[in-house]
C-alpha cells in the first residue's frame, strides 16, 4: 500500500458518484480537494481491509478490481461482491463505533482506492444536504437489494436461485449481458447450491430460451420471462 498524489481522472470518478447527483460540480472539487481525502495504491493480492484493520472511510474503487469476501465455514473464501472503477465499499464502517468490520476486501489486481473519511462526509453532508439525501437513498436501496438477495439465497431451487440472481444483475438496457465477475465455481458458493447444480440450472435456463452462455458471458434473452422461474 501506498499514497499516491491525486489525479484528474480520480476527481471524474468522484464527480459521478451518487453522492453528487443534483449537486453542484464545486462541491465534489472542495472533497477531492481536501487533505484528509487521500488516495492509495494496493498490489494484487493485497489487503485493504480486514475484519479489524479497516478506515472509517468510504473507499471509491477509481483504478483496478477490488473484492469483498467473508471465511466461509469450512474456511474458504466466499465472495461477497466485487468493485471496479466507480464501485465503493467501507460504507458499513462507518456512522456507528464497532470494532469490526463486515467482511475482508483485497484487490484482485493493482488497484488505486480514493478514501473519504467520516469527518469529510459529516461536513459535506452539513453543507450540502442534497448529499445527504442521496447518502440515505443510496442506502435505502441497497436494503431493498440485499432483501432481495436474501429472499433468492435462502430458498427455492437451484435455477430459481439462479434466475433470481440474474434478475437483481440485469443490466438496464439491450442486449441484457451481465458478464459474471468471478469464477462459477464462486457464484454455486454465492448462490449456496453445488457447481453440478448451477451447471444443471443455466442449461436449462438455456433449453427455456431465457438465457445464452458464451463463456462467464450471460445474456439474458428475455428479462420479463426470466422473472416467471423465480
Amino acid at each position: 500500500m501506498k499514497l499516491i498524489p491525486k489525479r484528474s481522472k480520480q476527481f471524474e470518478v468522484l464527480r459521478n458518484l451518487f453522492l453528487f447527483q443534483h449537486v453542484k460540480v464545486e462541491a465534489a472539487e472542495n472533497v477531492f480537494l481536501s487533505p484528509i481525502c487521500e488516495c492509495f495504491e494496493f498490489e494484487t493480492g493485497e489487503m485493504i481491509y480486514s475484519r479489524t484493520n479497516f478506515r472509517k472511510c468510504m473507499g471509491i474503487v477509481v483504478s483496478g478490481e477490488v473484492r469483498a469476501v467473508k471465511q466461509g465455514k469450512e474456511g474458504n473464501l466466499i465472495l461477497l461482491n466485487s468493485f471496479t472503477p466507480g464501485g465503493i465499499f467501507g460504507l458499513a464502517a462507518l456512522f456507528h463505533e464497532s470494532g469490526e468490520y463486515v467482511s475482508e476486501v483485497q484487490a484482485v489486481r493493482r488497484s488505486r482506492v480514493l478514501f473519504l473519511p467520516e469527518e469529510l462526509l459529516r461536513s459535506l453532508f452539513r453543507r450540502e444536504p442534497m448529499t445527504a439525501e442521496n447518502y440515505i437513498a443510496y442506502l435505502t436501496n441497497r436494503i431493498c437489494f440485499l432483501n432481495h438477495r436474501i429472499d433468492i439465497f435462502t430458498g427455492g431451487s437451484a435455477e430459481q436461485r439462479l434466475a433470481g440472481f440474474l434478475v437483481s444483475v440485469c443490466p438496464e438496457e439491450s442486449p441484457f449481458v451481465y458478464r459474471v465477475p468471478f469464477t462459477f465455481i464462486e457464484l454455486a458458493e454465492i448462490l449456496n447450491i453445488g457447481r453440478a447444480s448451477l451447471y444443471r440450472a443455466m442449461d436449462s435456463l438455456q433449453e427455456s430460451g431465457v438465457i445464452v452462455r458464451n463463456g462467464r458471458d450471460l445474456q439474458i434473452v428475455d428479462p420479463e420471462l426470466l422473472k416467471r422461474f423465480v
